[in-house]
């Protein structure tokens, strides 16, 4: 996608197989991770808090600080990013037979 926006939307639609708006890709990521229906800053707190197991009260320090762990300067900075922790659809689950 060329800019760090769209690198981001990029990661969330590798990880949910989605081609959405940018919105859209997100709220199905948000889905995927079990995070309960609302507005997208709220659900995109919650996904951060998740990711970083933490629980920053506002969602501009949550982004600031998600990007920190990514290695970005700022949300704005940063381009793809990894996912995990146990509530993403990229964390994999073993699977016994």
């Amino acid at each position: 996608m060329g800019s760090a926006q769209g690198d981001r939307q990029q990661t969330v639609r590798n990880s949910t197989g989605t081609a959405l708006n940018y919105n859209g890709d997100w709220h199905a990521l948000f889905d995927a991770a079990g995070i309960a229906a609302g507005d997208f800053n709220g659900r995109l707190l919650t996904w951060i808090n998740q990711q970083l197991s933490t629980s920053y009260p506002d969602v501009v320090g949550a982004m600031a600080a998600f990007a920190t762990a990514q290695g970005a300067t700022n949300w704005s900075s940063m381009g793809t990013f990894t996912i995990g922790g146990a509530s993403t659809p990229s964390d994999p689950i073993p699977i016994y037979f």
